[in-house]
């Protein structure tokens, strides 16, 4: 089960104070999503994983804690527009808003990671066009932290079989086939491997739907 609690934080960029909730525990039962989007419970507490300031509206996973310029970033027309765009559910809008923050900040693989969280939130209100461009920016964001030696992931290999996946599921089919072709042979995890393998038959396919890791190595779930 999820338990959560309340916490009383202080805006970091203008000081405001506000309850946030907070997970104390949680679970899955299941296999991630090829773009490692966990299984229920945890799956579920996505709403905990960004705080938005009532007043000012920075956004960040912990509202008392700043990153460099985030204050300017808040103040900023293409933040105050991002913040509150129509087309996209709230939550996914905190969440690319901090990935603004984080891109000011030169931490692009958070800024990633922020953008598949939109990407989401998206899938789960149905917002097929928001979650399509949220996961087309974010493979983009990943091309730009590796670029910058940052750490997308931590298995070795696994920055591609996200990045794919990323690709595939926003209809970017030839990207996603490339970005195989091209690191497939630097990779050895035979777990990384046969999921590259997967996702070449889904992309064969025409296949942008959300699969399992599970369904990737034929297991059951």
């Amino acid at each position: 089960m999820t338990t959560h609690y309340q916490e009383t934080l202080r805006c970091a960029v203008c000081g405001h104070e506000a309850e946030y909730v907070r997970i104390s525990s949680t679970n899955t039962f299941g296999a991630p999503d090829l773009d490692t989007r966990p299984a229920e419970m945890k799956r579920s507490t996505i709403f905990a994983w960004i705080h938005r300031c009532p007043k000012c509206g920075y956004c960040a996973s912990d509202i008392s804690e700043t990153a460099p310029d985030a204050a300017s970033v808040v103040h900023s027309q293409e933040y105050t527009r991002q913040l509150s765009e129509p087309a996209i559910p709230e939550l996914a809008n905190s969440f690319l808003c901090k990935a603004l923050i984080d891109e000011r900040s030169g931490d692009y693989a958070a800024a990633a990671w922020a953008m598949i969280h939109a990407a989401w939130v998206c899938d789960d209100a149905e917002s097929s066009d928001s979650a399509r461009t949220s996961r087309r920016r974010a493979a983009d964001m990943i091309d730009r932290a590796l670029e910058n030696g940052q750490e997308v992931a931590g298995q070795e290999g696994a920055e591609t079989a996200v990045q794919v996946d990323l690709l595939r599921r926003a209809g970017r089919f030839d990207d996603a086939l490339q970005r195989i072709e091209a690191r497939r042979p630097e990779i050895t995890e035979d777990i990384i491997l046969r999921i590259l393998d997967c996702q070449e038959t889904l992309i064969a396919r025409g296949d942008d739907a959300c699969h399992t890791v599970s369904e990737a190595l034929g297991q059951n779930e």
